[in-house]
């Protein structure tokens, strides 16, 4: 996994719930595989919670990471994980 980038990262929060909950996020990687996945399992964390309504301005990514200004972020393994629903 070490030569996997992420190439970009778009958020689709028109998916949100009635009361703003939930983001979903399209990760696009340099191997040209992409993956899909809600952030409600990470609202929990009070910096995904402002991420997913839209407190924490645009994901962006620096190829490892997708991150948010607030500091919230996510790793590759995590990303893997939430999708592949590990360790919920």
């Amino acid at each position: 996994m070490d030569n996997l980038k992420i190439a970009s990262v778009l958020e689709d929060s028109d998916t949100c719930d009635e009361n703003g909950m939930g983001m979903l996020i399209f990760v696009d990687f340099n191997n040209d595989a992409s993956i899909s996945f809600m952030l409600d399992s990470k609202v929990s964390d009070s910096l995904f919670d402002a991420a997913s309504r839209g407190k924490a301005g645009k994901p962006q990514t620096d190829g490892k990471h997708v991150y948010w200004q607030n500091g919230a972020s996510l790793t590759i393994p995590e990303m893997l994980s939430i999708v592949m629903d590990i360790d919920r």
